[in-house]
C-alpha cells in the first residue's frame, strides 16, 4: 500500500502525510515526542512514527472525528479532550472510516483496501484541557480549547517553534454544520479566547488542504462570526457530504484567508 511521507516545517516539528491529504504531526524534544493526531487509521502509522524517532512519544488528539482519531487504536497512551470520548465511539468506527474514505473527495487512495484499516481504539483515553502542558524538553505543547467543529477540539501552541496548530478549530472552510458542533455564537468566544495567545505564534498549521494559513485567518473568522450572528453573511447554501449548510463567504474571497459552513439553525 501507498506509504506515509513527511517533511520538516520548524525546528522541533515534522509533518506525517497520509494518501488522503490528512497530515498529523510529530513534535520532538530532548527527552520524548509527541503525535498530534492519527489521520484515518489506515496503514502502520505507528512503524512510520518509531522511523522518526527513537524516543518515547505521547499521542495527542485535536477532536475526536475519525480523520483524526481513527489510528489511535495503534498507541499505548492517547490524550483527548472527554468533551470529545462519546463522539469518538461513534464517529471513528472502523466501517465509518472505511465508507468515509471510499465516498470522499479523492476515493480510495490507490493501494488500499478495506483490509488496511485499523481496528477503532477499545482502551480508554486520558483526559485533556488546557490545564495540561507536555514538556517535552526544551519544547512545550500547549492544548487551547476552541469549541466550535466539536465541543472537544483543541488548538495545539508551540511556542518555542512559534507555531500554532489550529488543525480543524479555524480554517479556510471551518465546518459547524454537524449535530457534534457548537453554535456560532459559543464558537466565536472560543476564537476570542484563542486571540489570547496570539503573542506566542506566527505560523499557523493546519491538518487538510495546503496544511498552512495566514495568521490573519483567526482575525477573519472571528469578523466572519459576527457577520453571521448580524445577518450580514452570504449565507450562500453548500452541502458537505448530504448535509445541508450556509457558506458564510464565496468560495472566492479575495483579502480574506477564513470561511465558514455552517447550519442556519444554531447560531445562539
Amino acid at each position: 500500500m501507498t506509504t506515509f511521507t513527511s517533511e520538516r516545517v520548524s525546528e522541533h516539528l515534522t509533518r506525517i502525510i497520509t494518501p488522503c491529504g490528512v497530515c498529523m504531526y510529530l513534535a520532538e524534544g530532548t527527552q520524548r515526542a509527541a503525535l498530534m493526531d492519527t489521520g484515518f487509521g489506515f496503514g502502520d502509522l505507528r512503524g512510520f512514527v518509531e522511523s522518526l524517532t527513537d524516543k518515547p512519544y505521547v499521542v495527542l488528539l485535536s477532536h475526536g472525528h475519525m480523520d483524526h482519531a481513527g489510528g489511535a487504536g495503534q498507541f499505548e497512551t492517547v490524550y483527548l479532550n472527554k468533551r470529545d470520548w462519546k463522539l469518538e465511539q461513534w464517529h471513528a468506527t472502523r466501517e465509518r472510516r472505511v465508507w468515509d474514505v471510499r465516498h470522499g473527495p479523492g476515493g480510495m487512495p490507490e493501494g488500499v483496501t478495506d483490509d488496511d484499516f485499523l481496528p477503532s481504539r477499545t482502551e480508554p483515553y486520558l483526559p485533556m484541557g488546557e490545564e495540561d502542558l507536555f514538556d517535552l524538553g526544551g519544547v512545550t505543547i500547549r492544548p487551547v480549547a476552541v469549541p466550535g467543529h466539536t465541543m472537544g477540539s483543541l488548538v495545539f501552541l508551540i511556542p518555542e517553534d512559534r507555531v500554532a496548530i489550529f488543525g480543524d478549530a479555524c480554517g479556510e472552510n471551518t465546518l459547524l454544520l454537524f449535530a457534534e458542533s457548537a453554535p456560532i455564537a459559543a464558537y466565536r468566544e472560543g476564537l476570542l479566547h484563542l486571540r489570547e495567545f496570539e503573542g506566542q505564534y506566527d505560523t499557523v498549521l493546519r491538518n487538510h488542504g495546503n496544511f498552512r494559513s495566514p495568521k490573519q485567518i483567526l482575525a477573519d473568522n472571528i469578523e466572519l462570526c459576527g457577520d453571521i450572528l448580524n445577518g450580514t453573511d452570504a449565507a450562500i447554501p453548500e452541502k458537505f457530504f448530504a448535509q445541508e449548510g450556509r457558506l458564510g463567504r464565496p468560495k472566492d474571497h479575495p483579502g480574506k484567508a477564513g470561511n465558514i459552513l455552517y447550519d442556519p439553525n444554531k447560531k445562539r
